[in-house]
């Protein structure tokens, strides 16, 4: 459950909201733009500039409660930026090569409620528009741009299959409802044991790499990479 204002990290950094800043000078920055280092905050960030915190926060789109990377780029200088807009759902890229062409099951004629996925580096497995985990993705896809916890995410998306008992569950409890994989497919669910802010965290994967997490940069649902905190653990939710 990423998005909360914590002190700076590696993985996460938010303004400072409950620490005293030393007050920012009249010097000009010598640069429109500022590259996120570990460690730093917005509110550093703009005394060392020498810009408020409030002219950081409007030229980036950003509030008190958003989380910034070391490696993003942070204006000092110029026009306001427009806040993101929510996200839209990935597309994975295309694949460099001709995927190669799939078997047709032998009912093929009569099945008419399959579909094909495919990853950047191959074609996986098809799974059926009426599985769980079509349902479970479709699910997760539809919370894009919700402001909510990570586990929201996950219990959405149960209730969604049809799957009985669940409450207001954590990361932890989620994956009861569900089995470890060694093969991550589209609507698996992901733990991690610590999703970067030194506590457990779950997502949806979406496949290419990419999975959907809630509670994720001033807890917007979005798409960002699996390879967050800890690791990805896939489960696959029980049918």
């Amino acid at each position: 459950m990423l998005g909360m204002g914590v002190p700076a990290q590696a993985s996460a950094i938010a303004p400072e909201t409950n620490l005293a800043m030393p007050a920012a000078s009249a010097t000009v920055p010598t640069s429109s733009s500022y590259t996120v280092q570990s460690g730093d905050t917005l509110g550093l960030i703009a005394a060392r500039q020498g810009v408020s915190l409030n002219t950081v926060l409007t030229l980036n789109g950003l509030g008190m409660s958003s989380i910034i990377y070391p490696g993003q780029s942070i204006k000092i200088a110029g026009a306001p930026s427009a806040p993101a807009p929510a996200p839209a759902a990935y597309a994975a890229p295309a694949p460099t090569t001709p995927a190669p062409a799939i078997p047709a099951p032998t009912n093929a004629a009569a099945d008419s409620s399959v579909s094909t996925l495919s990853l950047a580096s191959s074609t996986v497995t098809r799974i059926p528009t009426n599985s769980v985990n079509a349902t479970i993705l479709s699910s997760a896809k539809a919370q894009l741009g919700a402001v909510q916890d990570c586990t929201v995410l996950g219990e959405q998306a149960l209730r969604a299959a049809g799957i009985s008992g669940v409450g207001d569950e954590s990361p932890e409890s989620l994956m009861r409802f569900a089995t470890p994989v060694a093969d991550p497919q589209p609507g698996d669910f992901i733990y991690y044991a610590d999703g970067g802010m030194g506590f457990a965290h779950n997502a949806i994967y979406i496949g290419g790499g990419m999975a959907i997490h809630s509670g994720w940069t001033g807890n917007q649902t979005t798409t960002f990479s699996v390879n967050v905190g800890s690791g990805p653990s896939y489960y696959r939710v029980n049918a």
